[in-house]
């Protein structure tokens, strides 16, 4: 549909633009004379407007090429040309413009394409920025979704093989675990802990089998512990 917008606004600019130079030339009497149409008068006016459809058949011939311009660009001079043509027909309609037979005739076929051109422009135009809408939304729809599946793939849990890296990604401190060696069984120590107290510190908890306080130092010499630096 939008390269038919295209085609359309192409056909319309050249249309605009032959009508341009035709009121530029207003100055020209003889040249209306030849084609049996009314010259304008006065003829700044004339010349005037046809600056102005010449702008806008330069402005459509852009449009034709930036997609992004053509939609908006078929609209507003859609309107512009239907426009035109419906103070064409009413001019004619009135009876108040002198012009032979053939003139009226140019005339009121030059309103009826004007009108015709402009609402076919209005009508394409609207379906596309219709279509535009439909699959922008479309679009932003599947960007979010693919975001809220990308995400659950981030966050699913992964099989490592240390457990250290999987308590250390959960932002947890992981202990030391100690590993059987093969063929036989690790040591075991049998030392009691009691339990983490206010300041943190582990207390080991004596035992029978501990050595006492005294079995403990009888092995240093009495004069390293009176003075260690001796």
């Amino acid at each position: 549909m939008k390269a038919m917008l295209r085609t359309v606004l192409f056909l319309d600019a050249a249309l605009n633009l032959a009508l341009g130079v035709l009121l530029i030339a207003s100055f020209w009497s003889s040249l209306y004379a030849a084609i049996d149409v009314p010259a304008p008068s006065p003829v700044l006016y004339a010349q005037v407007l046809g600056v102005a459809f010449i702008g806008v058949a330069w402005l459509q011939w852009h449009a034709t090429v930036n997609g992004q311009l053509t939609s908006t660009v078929a609209k507003v001079t859609g309107h512009i040309n239907w426009i035109s043509g419906a103070f064409v027909l009413g001019w004619l309609i009135s009876g108040q413009l002198v012009a032979s037979s053939g003139g009226k005739w140019m005339l009121a076929i030059l309103g009826a394409v004007l009108l015709v051109v402009g609402g076919i422009l209005v009508k394409l135009a609207s379906s596309v920025r219709t279509k535009e809408r439909v699959q922008a939304a479309q679009q932003a729809g599947e960007r979010v979704r693919g975001g809220v599946v990308s995400d659950t793939r981030r966050d699913a849990p992964r099989d490592y093989a240390d457990a250290r890296v999987v308590d250390e990604a959960r932002g947890t401190r992981a202990e030391p675990r100690m590993e059987t060696p093969r063929g036989g069984s690790a040591p075991v120590n049998t030392t009691p802990v009691a339990p983490v107290g206010a300041t943190g510190i582990v207390t080991p908890v004596p035992s029978d089998t501990a050595p006492t306080s005294n079995e403990s130092t009888s092995s240093v010499p009495h004069d390293a512990r009176q003075n260690p630096h001796s």
